[in-house]
């Protein structure tokens, strides 16, 4: 047996060997980019091939200039657009309306013609400005200026609106969709430990790395390397998503989305060391990818428990289930982003979930460790865990 590496150096060995042995492959390369091209059409598309509703407004009579700018600005958006089209008089209006060859109708700048497919937006637009253009006019008869009509329409009553909070809903949402990508992400690079450490036992690699390292240094070693990998994939795509929702402003990102950055970044450092450990394990005991998935599938299990109790919160509310599981490990990192987002948690909930956390990992990779070592060199069928601790050499 050759002599075995330092601590540190077998590890960083390993992680630079997963890693780029796997970010050169062309099966990484490719799924990078068909994710990262799936968020841009996602988000450029609709804008591409969008099409823009454009109002028609049959006027008739004398129809002030600025009734005609105030209705084309007031519909003027990405989505729509308005167009006046004169008409002979009153009567032709009304016919046009009805047959639907216009969507609205106005007479003389103060009478709104309406059917009923009328579209309410432009209804509420065009009754506003008519009626603005209405009490001008009324103003003019009565001999009072501008000015003090100003005045006196400038008097408005004082409006409170009581909110749950500013940006609560984004909030929500992005908290989810950071719950979201932290399940796909540790189930996706999960599986590549899984697969990595199903391949090495049955090429019998493992045997000559392990005349180099030890097991708890391939373990560490893997579970590194892959997820660095998982996280600059997640972060191109992350980046991907938000640049193309800025420039075609799909989303209004609160100020505070930084806080959702960092909590799905150290989450999921947290959760991936977790539950990769728990892949590796999982795949040190089969020898075959037909005995991988029921080998993996407490892990799933687990996740996907932690996946639907976070969704539960999109209904709102902060229930006893969703607290206690936002603490407890190995639920904590699907669970607690959302609530440390939202603000839900108090300061002492997410230092205690991280510590807890933190712990699960240590306790995770130690046990897990000598599994996995015990598990490593065995062949043939599925080997039961008490068999794997008795021959671990950690």
């Amino acid at each position: 047996m050759t002599a075995e590496l330092g601590s540190w150096r077998a590890i960083s060995l390993v992680a630079r060997r997963e890693f780029f042995e796997r970010i050169t492959s062309r099966a990484y390369q490719l799924s990078t980019l068909v994710t990262v091209l799936l968020v841009a059409g996602l988000l450029f598309l609709p804008v591409l091939f969008g099409s823009t509703t454009t109002y028609i407004v049959g006027t008739a009579g004398v129809i002030p200039e600025s009734l005609v700018a105030a209705i084309e600005g007031g519909a003027a958006s990405p989505d729509t657009t308005a167009t006046i089209v004169p008409i002979t008089d009153g009567a032709a209006v009304r016919a046009a309306v009805a047959d639907g060859g216009v969507d609205i109708g106005i007479i003389d700048g103060t009478t709104v013609v309406t059917g009923p497919d009328s579209p309410s937006e432009l209804v509420s637009l065009v009754t506003a400005v008519a009626a603005a253009q209405s009490l001008t006019d009324t103003a003019d008869n009565l001999g009072i200026d501008q000015g003090t009509l100003g005045d006196l329409l400038a008097s408005e009553p004082t409006i409170e609106e009581i909110q749950p909070g500013e940006d609560a809903g984004e909030l929500v949402f992005l908290a989810f969709l950071g719950s979201l990508v932290l399940f796909v992400s540790i189930v996706t690079y999960g599986q590549w430990v899984l697969q990595g450490v199903i391949e090495e036992k049955s090429s019998r690699v493992v045997e000559v790395i392990l005349g180099a390292v030890r097991p708890r240094h391939l373990l560490a070693g893997k579970v590194l390397g892959i997820g660095v990998l998982g996280l600059i994939q997640i972060v191109v795509v992350a980046v991907t998503g938000f640049i193309g929702a800025r420039l075609v402003d799909a989303v209004d990102f609160p100020p505070i989305s930084a806080l959702v950055v960092l909590a799905v970044v150290g989450w999921f450092l947290l959760g991936f060391a977790f539950y990769a450990t728990g892949y590796a394990v999982a795949g040190s005991l089969v020898s075959n990818n037909e005995d991988a998935q029921s080998a993996s599938f407490p892990m799933t299990m687990v996740l996907m428990i932690g996946y639907f109790v976070a969704s539960s919160a999109l209904g709102g509310g902060d229930n006893p289930v969703l607290r206690t599981l936002s603490i407890v490990p190995p639920f904590s990192p699907l669970v607690m982003p959302l609530r440390q987002v939202t603000g839900a948690a108090a300061v002492w909930e997410v230092v205690l979930s991280i510590a807890l956390m933190a712990a699960a990992v240590v306790g995770m990779l130690r046990i897990g460790g000598r599994i996995y070592a015990g598990g490593l060199l065995r062949s043939g069928p599925r080997s039961k865990v008490r068999d794997a601790l008795r021959g671990a050499e950690f």
